[in-house]
């Protein structure tokens, strides 16, 4: 099994904040096939194909490792002390998601929205934020750690 301890090291430090764009996986994807074919020892002209060194090396794929990473972030975020400006920023989110405005004469800007690291989270996982956020806070850190209200008993 191939090791790819710089490539990943790189990967792990902010990808997942990104709000990647298909060109920017495209060059990475190719980038770490590139890698695992060097480290094989795989040539161009062997005409193998990159699944079949995909599965030799048994490394995930870019894009699967940035995923994970993200998601991996939002249940943190979700956890985080509610004082924290990331948690916060979060939950104020969801709580739109959940038709939850803060002020009666808040509006959305005209226009598409942007693309954001939470839609990317839900393009990710296949399941809302809101969804996310409960299972997260459900799950908590672990034993001994005390376990916040969700968001249903919330209002």
């Amino acid at each position: 099994m191939a090791t790819s301890t710089g490539f990943a090291t790189g990967l792990k430090e902010s990808a997942e904040t990104w709000t990647s764009l298909a060109a920017d996986l495209t060059t990475l994807e190719a980038f770490h096939m590139r890698c695992q074919r060097q480290i094989t020892g795989i040539h161009w002209i062997d005409h193998i194909s990159n699944l079949t060194v995909s599965s030799h090396t048994g490394l995930p794929s870019v894009s699967e490792q940035i995923a994970s990473r993200r998601i991996a972030i939002f249940g943190h975020i979700a956890r985080l002390s509610e004082e924290v400006p990331a948690h916060q920023a979060l939950r104020a989110y969801v709580d739109l998601l959940l038709d939850r405005l803060p002020g009666r004469d808040w509006k959305c800007r005209p226009g598409r929205p942007n693309n954001r690291w939470v839609d990317q989270v839900r393009n990710d996982t296949g399941n809302m934020p809101s969804t996310l956020w409960r299972s997260a806070i459900l799950c908590g850190h672990g034993t001994g750690v005390t376990q916040r209200p969700s968001l249903a008993t919330q209002t």
